[in-house]
């Protein structure tokens, strides 16, 4: 254990005391108690002291250190028991559960909580939204349940009044995926009365105290408790000692948020409160007799009949079925015959009573019933979803001893003898026979064993419940008399009964001094001649109970009318004479009596007058579909009933042998609480009190059996697959004699074959700190053989890929190949004809070519195109080849922009020196050139034409273009082609021109205006020449090896002397001649159209 505890805080462990005796154990629970230690060990079992206050011992912080722990790596506390069981639980795959005992205010509900929010904060890390929505439900239930199962009572503020054990259930991952609660004897008779200093259940003064005046008036309740006689008694008590903290009003906000949270519909909870409201207004109900006859037959009425209409209006009943359900009673007899019966005044009390205790059990059996089915795993299939795994949380009412006991207490304390009776079975008596079987040398521990005690509870026939059955169903007056001297003949010579007419066989109470039992009086009853006897129980794990057998002696004499045994454990059969048995019957689960209550308020014609008729109509009366689903057995007919129900005690009796069966199906962990005082003060520890619980839990004998046992037993087989990778003898599987010898070799590795014992088939492991030993060393192990395994894993992975990619790649070559072959066999025959002229196969569709030859089939393309251009041009003569080359570089110039561009004919160049372009002046022409080229020494003329050409000061004037190889001149056509202009060729830097049919161009050259012109008065006319302008200047520029930057443009930028302008073209069709029309900043080219 990390140590974080000094030895002045005790013993962590009752285990390491130096000698086991009372003196020794108490004095280390007194020591740790003063140091705030509150937890101690008893080996895996938890020992906790209530310690009346809040402690820094929980919080996301403490979870956290606990978290992933083992047991004895931190000090003694709730997270590492509710740690340990959630890995058994996970790790093992093993169902586990946590039982809580000790007596009514020892702190029980308390660790409950704690350990559900430690199972809340160490699950769900991927933030689930449905794991969250369980999450959210089991923590939000226990506050609805504490709201409507709890109370104040002398022994604890918030005592338990009905035992509740959760089931948990887990996926393969550990993340809660549902549960359900399983509630026991909810102790409703609270519902009528309560001791001096104690009160109703919470949900009472909650209701009354948190709920809005609007509410209230709604309800026709008034705020103060003490208005209502159900409350009355505890209208001045807080819920707990902390009021400021949980004062009524905000639990009542607390519970009303916590079912929104569940599940609860805002129609459901405004039902709840109706059905509280009813419960405190038929409480205030009072009875007296009348003389009057007529509905209030037997001359009794209520004395106040708007009481009447509140519970009708609440239960959303008619008012004439609920006060006949007051005021009368009708029973079937064995020939269907309904018999009705008016009540007495102290029966129709009786019976108000009554119904109100069992409307509110109803209510919080359909509150638990209700949050079970939101909280249930949904959707589950093992198959597809892996083994639900399960952890119970036990948290059961505490056992108790008070001066008068009523039959609840005995049920609560036979409760707790069972429980007791497991742990002496699982922890005590169970190991000591197992050492024996397998031979391990042991020093047997005395030790109480309380199954004599249960066995005189639940013996069948000879029992005291099977007694009581018997007694409650047979015909005639039976009386506490004759009940107690059944028990007597049947349990004179019990070593553990005694009663007023048997003395005890063995040593009395101290307070009985002399060895006799007091002999109880006659309780003063209405009905009078009833004798009070009482009951001794002599129980090793309560101490020494004693029972009334008037069952609710601490009740007033007005609520306990004769044969209350009867009532409060048993049922009256439905025989084949009218019932006669008194209306104490009615308490009893299923009783006569009671499917009367359970069926005339909620079920009854309303067309039938008649009592009778109401009984068995099936018509249901109430329009509360809670109420209707809290009485399902109200929609049978009376007259249909005919099987005698079980009694209270003989369900309550198979509710536990079910939940001890089930707890002992599962792994358990123990949480043994002790009180330390009865003044419920912080701080004080009072030792007569504590030593009296640590005898009766049998934490001493528990602490004996400890150290002289062993932590841990198990299988070899099962050491073996746990432990075997630790030793080299054993890993990966052990060639020695038997599994025995393999765990032997195992230990003698590590060094701890001390510290066990060999059985014939298991291991016994006294230390835990010889598995923390193996766990660590199993843990630093196995991040090596998962590596291993995942190498040889990967490795088989990467085997089966390679295998799978050869033989893919072998499959896609082959493929491959046969793509290749049909496509060049299909290229072959569809270029068969490709040599045939003119065309060489100028018209053939290449076929689509698979993805793989698709750079093949481009560079095919490629070289066919060469090859058939190389087949076009060798046919041209030597003389067209500049043609041809100035058309190549005009296309490539225009980019496919200008659709027209004069490509189908052939081009001339030099126009003006053509007779049949210019005919008047190509002599003068040939003059000026032959001047020209005798001044500037140029080799070829590139293009001459006439233009239209128009400049900065808006001037339109005609003139000739002439291109040579060094210069681009302007001439005058009327003086004799002067030179206007000459620009050195290398100085022209590219030319614009639109994307129509139209002769405009605009030349741009470095350092010079541009110049805009429009070739015209061609021969034909509006021949289309500027493709052959713009081919001739791109070869010449490219046989330079310089750019020549061609733009094609609608609205063509241009600058002239700095100054930007923008020059157009505008088609008129009535335009005779192609003309500039010039305005501010803008030239236009009016183009006549064809």
């Amino acid at each position: 254990m990390e140590d974080e505890e000094g030895p002045e805080c005790g013993k962590p462990d009752f285990v390491l005391l130096d000698q086991v005796t009372m003196e020794d154990f108490m004095r280390n629970l007194q020591l740790r108690f003063e140091k705030g230690r509150i937890y101690t060990y008893i080996g895996e079992v938890l020992v906790s002291v209530n310690p009346y206050q809040e402690l820094p011992l929980y919080g996301p912080e403490a979870i956290a250190r606990y978290q992933g722990r083992e047991l004895y790596e931190r000090p003694p506390h709730l997270y590492a028991v509710a740690n340990a069981t959630y890995k058994a639980m996970k790790h093992r795959s093993r169902d586990t559960c946590i039982v809580i005992s000790g007596e009514s205010g020892a702190g029980k509900t308390e660790a409950s909580k704690h350990i559900m929010q430690y199972i809340a904060a160490v699950t769900n890390p991927s933030q689930r939204a449905e794991v969250e929505r369980v999450k959210d439900v089991l923590l939000k239930s226990t506050c609805v349940l504490e709201a409507f199962g709890n109370a104040r009572t002398n022994r604890n503020h918030n005592s338990s009044r009905f035992g509740k054990y959760m089931d948990i259930n887990f996926d393969f991952k550990g993340d809660p995926i549902g549960g359900h609660i399983h509630s026991y004897l909810l102790e409703k008779s609270r519902v009528l009365k309560q001791h001096v200093g104690e009160r109703n259940f919470h949900a009472f003064y909650q209701l009354l105290r948190g709920s809005e005046d609007k509410q209230l008036h709604k309800l026709h309740l008034e705020r103060n408790p003490a208005v209502y006689n159900f409350t009355r008694q505890g209208a001045g008590l807080n819920m707990t000692v902390h009021s400021a903290l949980d004062s009524d009003e905000q639990s009542h906000q607390a519970v009303t948020e916590a079912m929104r949270v569940i599940g609860f519909s805002p129609e459901e909870v405004e039902s709840v409160h109706r059905i509280l409201a009813a419960i405190l207004h038929l409480g205030n109900i009072e009875f007296v007799e009348t003389e009057e006859g007529g509905l209030q037959k037997e001359g009794v009425a209520v004395a106040e009949e708007t009481l009447v209409d509140h519970v009708a209006e609440l239960t959303a009943t008619p008012r004439d079925l609920v006060l006949r359900s007051l005021l009368a009673r009708t029973v079937a007899s064995g020939g269907r015959e309904l018999i009705e019966k008016g009540h007495t005044a102290a029966e129709a009390s009786y019976a108000r009573d009554a119904c109100a205790k069992a409307v509110y059990q109803r209510l919080f059996e359909w509150v638990v019933n209700r949050i079970n089915s939101v909280m249930e795993a949904r959707g589950r299939d093992p198959r597809r979803d892996g083994k639900d795994t399960v952890i119970g949380v036990l948290d059961i009412y505490g056992f108790e001893v008070f001066p008068v006991n009523s039959f609840e207490q005995f049920c609560i304390n036979y409760c707790n003898e069972k429980l007791q009776q497991l742990f002496i079975r699982l922890i005590l008596k169970q190991e000591q026979e197992e050492y024996e079987r397998e031979g391990i040398a042991w020093q047997s521990v005395e030790y109480f064993n309380n199954a004599i005690i249960v066995d005189l509870v639940e013996r069948p026939h000879r029992g005291i419940l099977a007694v009581l059955d018997e007694a409650c169903s047979s015909a005639g007056t039976i009386t506490d008399r004759i009940f107690l001297q059944t028990l007597d003949t049947h349990h004179r010579h019990h070593l553990h009964y005694t009663s007023r007419q048997v003395p005890l066989a063995v040593p009395a109470p101290p307070q009985w001094a002399g060895g006799t039992c007091p002999i109880g009086t006659t309780l003063p009853m209405p009905h009078g001649n009833w004798v009070g006897t009482q009951l001794w129980c002599h129980c090793c794990h309560c101490g020494d109970l004693l029972c009334p057998g008037g069952g609710e002696a601490g009740l007033s004499p007005h609520t306990d009318p004769p044969h209350t045994f009867c009532a409060l454990t048993s049922t009256c059969p439905h025989s084949s004479a009218p019932q006669t048995r008194p209306w104490s019957l009615a308490e009893t689960s299923g009783s006569s009596t009671m499917q009367g209550m359970s069926r005339t308020p909620w079920k009854a014609s309303s067309t039938r007058t008649e009592i009778s008729s109401s009984r068995t109509s099936s018509g249901c009366c109430t329009t509360d579909p809670t109420l209707r689903a809290m009485w399902p057995d109200g929609q049978q007919d009376i007259t249909e009933v005919t099987k005698r129900p079980l009694t209270a005690g003989t369900l309550f009796k198979n509710s536990m042998v079910a939940l001890v069966e089930n707890l002992a199906s599962k792994e358990p962990f123990y949480v043994r609480c002790i009180k330390p005082n009865e003044d419920k003060v912080a701080g004080k520890l009072d030792e007569n009190h504590c030593r009296h619980q640590v005898a009766y839990l049998g934490l001493l004998e528990n602490v004996r059996v400890r150290r002289a046992g062993f932590a841990s037993r198990q299988p070899y087989s099962r050491f073996l697959l746990r432990y075997k990778m630790t030793c080299e003898y054993t890993w990966p599987n052990h060639l020695l004699g038997s599994d025995k010898a393999a765990v032997s070799a195992l230990l003698e590795q590590h060094g701890l074959q001390g510290d066990v014992a060999f059985g014939h088939s298991k291991l016994f492991i006294r230390s835990p700190r010889t598995l923390v030993t193996l766990e660590q060393s199993r843990a630093r192990l196995i991040p090596i053989i998962v590596l291993l395994l995942q190498k040889a894993w990967r490795g088989t992975l990467a085997r089966w890929r390679c295998r799978r990619l050869r033989a893919i790649y072998t499959i896609m070559r082959w493929f491959r190949r046969h793509k290749v072959r049909a496509h060049l066999a299909e290229l072959q025959r569809r270029f068969q004809a490709a040599r045939q002229p003119p065309l060489y196969g100028r018209d053939l569709v290449w076929p689509l070519p698979p993805a793989v030859l698709q750079p093949f089939q481009d560079t095919c393309h490629a070289l066919f195109c060469r090859w058939r251009a190389r087949q076009l041009v060798k046919n041209i003569p030597p003389s067209d080849m500049a043609q041809i080359k100035a058309k190549v570089a005009a296309m490539g110039a225009l980019q496919g922009l200008r659709q027209d561009w004069g490509c189908r004919r052939a081009w001339a160049r030099d126009y003006l020196s053509s007779a049949t372009d210019n005919p008047t002046a190509s002599s003068l022409f040939a003059q000026r050139l032959k001047t020209l080229r005798d001044k500037d020494g140029f080799r070829a003329v590139l293009f001459s034409s006439h233009i239209r050409k128009v400049n900065r000061f808006y001037k339109i004037r005609n003139r000739a273009l002439l291109l040579t190889d060094r210069h681009l001149y302007k001439l005058d056509p009327d003086r004799q082609y002067r030179v206007m202009r000459a620009v050195p060729l290398e100085a022209v830097t590219g030319l614009s021109v639109t994307s129509g049919g139209d002769q405009l161009v605009v030349l741009h050259a470095r350092g010079q205006d541009d110049l805009v012109v429009c070739l015209h008065r061609s021969r034909p006319p509006l021949d289309n020449r500027i493709g052959e302008l713009v081919g001739v200047l791109a070869a010449h520029c490219q046989g330079e090896g310089r750019a020549l930057e061609v733009r094609v443009s609608d609205c063509i930028p241009l600058s002239q002397r700095g100054a930007r302008r923008l020059v157009s073209v505008e088609p008129r069709p009535e335009q005779p001649e192609p003309d500039f029309r010039c305005a501010r900043g803008t030239f236009t080219l009016l183009w006549p159209s064809r």
